[in-house]
């Protein structure tokens, strides 16, 4: 595949724009107000990580459904992949060994605080 997935890929957008496309979500996407994900916050480590992984170009975002005990029911939730240019995702090593050991890559990463119930002022 053409490196396609460069460390330049993204747009700034205003403030505006940004905060429609959030309303337009909550209103869609979230029925559940108090208990249907509205953002995750993910810590500068982990994104130091990802994006210091050999060869990533970049973060790959998944959307993913996993059962959170804060709310007693599956929310959307975001898993990170560190990616390089040609789009093949730096999983890692899972393997506990290389995880104690601090080897085996970047590796993966869930959510850390989703909103509700860890929201954001």
């Amino acid at each position: 595949m053409a490196k396609i997935f460069k460390p330049t890929h993204g747009t700034r957008v205003t403030k505006k724009e940004a905060m429609e496309w959030i309303d337009k979500y909550d209103q869609e996407m979230r029925p559940d107000k108090e208990k249907d994900t509205k953002s995750v916050f993910y810590g500068r480590d982990a994104l130091l990580k990802l994006l210091g992984e050999e060869g990533s170009a970049g973060i790959t975002f998944f959307l993913a459904l996993k059962y959170q005990e804060a709310v007693k029911k599956e929310t959307i939730q975001l898993v990170l992949v560190a990616t390089s240019e040609d789009g093949t995702l730096l999983w890692g090593d899972d393997s506990a060994t290389a995880q104690k050991a601090g080897g085996g890559g970047a590796g993966v990463y869930d959510m850390n605080f989703p909103c509700p119930p860890y929201c954001p002022k």
